[in-house]
């Protein structure tokens, strides 16, 4: 088997505490029904790109703020975005500013998730 770079694939994000191993419990199972939302997804994807507020993200999704803003605070409890940046309106309200977290999550079946086991075999694939 080739070697592996570590400044490269899996092992630079796990170098740079980018690398999140999850067994299926009630973590997991926030993250996964995020995941299966479909105007998460399109804010996640979004968010992907480009950080944006709320209001930002609601104009240019087409979604309703209240509706946004459910699946924001669902998409922050989960871990898969983050709050980037507070501002301030000309009103002086605040203005959270998300952004897609910058991170490999894996999802492993049963009770014990061990890093260093996913690791050894998420090496042997790619990351681009």
């Amino acid at each position: 088997m080739p070697e592996q770079n570590p400044n490269t694939g899996v092992a630079s994000f796990e170098k740079q505490g980018k690398l999140l191993v999850l067994p299926f419990s009630g973590d997991s199972r926030k993250l996964a029904r995020a995941l299966s939302n479909e105007t998460s997804l399109k804010i996640l994807e979004t968010l992907g790109k480009k950080s944006m507020s709320a209001g930002d993200l609601s104009e240019a999704l087409g979604i309703r703020l209240n509706t946004l803003k459910y699946n924001l605070d669902a998409l922050v409890e989960s871990g898969l975005i983050s709050v980037q940046q507070v501002k301030w309106s000309r009103k002086g309200r605040e203005i959270k500013v998300y952004a897609a977290v910058d991170q490999l999550i894996v999802l492993v079946p049963g009770k014990k998730a061990d890093p260093s086991s996913v690791l050894r075999i998420l090496n042997n694939y790619p990351v681009s």
